[in-house]
């Protein structure tokens, strides 16, 4: 299964800590800003207090003059609001009518604002005027007021002054840092076991970057390593059993398959040993082929067995497909006559092949072997051969065919469906093919019976 990349794993881990960092960097600005602006006013409200005692208790005049050098010193505007009751005559006779003024004159940028600072209160406070200005009135007399205005900047101007936005870039890219730092100390020993973890059971390499550490990342290499021990002390525990085992069975099968020819070549010598001195040379002679037949069965054995063992690479030659087949079916021709099988062989002269003959011959007997063990009731094995890209000896019988079980597993080590079989006939045989750089096919035949192609590679 394929490692999910841990990149994302660094982005769940470094994304929440950025946009914390931006969202709380933001809003401590602002929080910063509206304190700043809490402190300002009051500053303003006291300011404007502070300076009308001042004046009454200088006995300051109320004029343009102290207004204009007021404005100067506290770098923002002054106005002394003035209040008059004028006589006016009219229809109804004659009434008052209060006039509000203010000295200096209020000038064309705060002339749009002159009812409200004309109605400013000291109750008031401090009052927005417009969107750049603030003011608030201090009482000096019943008719005559402080009124002092300052300019002011939209709290979102705050964010893109130039310092402003210095701060927070550095203070980002301390946080962005910080953040890749954080997350590659978590990310990197878990990439790398996210790496090894796939190959624990064959992985060579003796540490682990990170198992030092004493945190949870430390745990987990740990964890790793001693499971990777655990399974390789499994493994070999595993490998050893598997080797007894077929061991085993390896004995068992060898002493099956030996029994047989043992006990022929036992009953032979016992009758040549009770044999007179007048029949001795006779039945040395009837028994003679017996022996060297039953120990030419023992010797196949053995080196089928050996070569399950120890298998050692081909000892190739030229060699004549026909006379190897010819050869290898007489010594199975008593076991054929026996079972009742016809063996057609129909291998035609001169397909020479570059082979080693005697595991060749091993095969060749495995594969016609099995074909006349699968017609007890007796049948025809046809044995031909064909030259092409690939040279291929084709056996086929008249029995019942393989099984779909055996079609998938016939080249399997001890896998058998005859009763008392050991399994090693034609799982030997596809290894010889193999090391001749070629193959064992098997098959059924439409018509019935089994097919099984032995397939080499062609000489020129």
């Amino acid at each position: 299964m394929p490692v999910r990349p841990i990149s994302s794993l660094w982005l769940r881990l470094a994304l929440p800590f950025l946009l914390f960092v931006v969202a709380g960097s933001l809003t401590l600005a602002l929080w910063l800003q509206a304190a700043s602006e809490r402190e300002s006013r009051h500053v303003f409200a006291t300011l404007a207090r502070t300076n009308a005692d001042f004046i009454k208790s200088a006995k300051l005049p109320a004029n343009e003059r102290v207004a204009d050098y007021l404005s100067h010193v506290l770098n923002m505007r002054v106005f002394f609001r003035h209040g008059a009751w004028d006589m006016t005559s009219g229809e109804n006779g004659i009434a008052m009518r209060q006039t509000i003024e203010t000295i200096p004159p209020l000038g064309d940028v705060l002339e749009q604002h002159r009812g409200l600072l004309q109605a400013l209160g000291q109750q008031q406070g401090i009052v927005r005027a417009g969107a750049n200005f603030e003011a608030i009135a201090v009482p000096l007399e019943s008719d005559l007021s402080l009124i002092l205005v300052r300019q002011v900047e939209p709290p979102w101007e705050f964010l893109v002054r130039t310092d402003i936005l210095l701060l927070l870039a550095a203070f980002w890219a301390f946080s962005v840092a910080l953040a890749w730092v954080v997350a590659r100390g978590f990310v990197r020993p878990l990439r790398l076991l996210a790496e090894r973890l796939p190959q624990i059971e064959s992985d060579p390499k003796g540490a682990l970057p990170g198992a030092e550490r004493a945190d949870e990342i430390g745990q987990l290499a740990r964890a790793y390593l001693a499971t990777r021990a655990q399974l390789a002390e499994e493994r070999t525990r595993r490998e050893q059993a598997e080797r007894l085992a077929l061991l085993g069975r390896m004995a068992t099968g060898l002493a099956h398959e030996i029994h047989n020819p043992l006990a022929a070549i036992r009953m032979h010598a016992q009758l040549i040993e009770s044999a007179h001195n007048g029949e001795l040379a006779r039945t040395a002679q009837d028994s003679l082929p017996v022996l060297l037949g039953e120990a030419g069965k023992i010797e196949g054995l053995v080196q089928q067995w050996m070569f399950l063992a120890r298998p050692q690479p081909p000892q190739t030659s030229l060699a004549d497909l026909a006379g190897i087949t010819a050869a290898v079916l007489r010594s199975l021709a008593p076991q054929a006559a026996h079972a009742g099988v016809r063996i057609v062989n129909e291998v035609p002269e001169g397909l020479r092949v570059k082979v080693d003959a005697r595991r060749l011959a091993q095969a060749i007997g495995n594969v016609t072997l099995n074909a006349i063990q699968a017609m007890p009731g007796g049948g025809t094995v046809t044995i031909s051969g064909e030259r092409g890209a690939t040279t291929r000896l084709v056996f086929q019988d008249t029995g019942a065919g393989f099984s779909p079980e055996a079609l998938t597993h016939y080249a399997d080590l001890f896998f058998s469906e005859k009763e008392g079989g050991m399994g090693i006939g034609l799982s030997v045989s596809a290894e010889i093919l193999k090391a001749h750089h070629g193959a064992l096919l098997v098959a059924n035949s439409a018509q019935g019976g089994a097919v099984v192609t032995l397939q080499l590679p062609s000489h020129s």
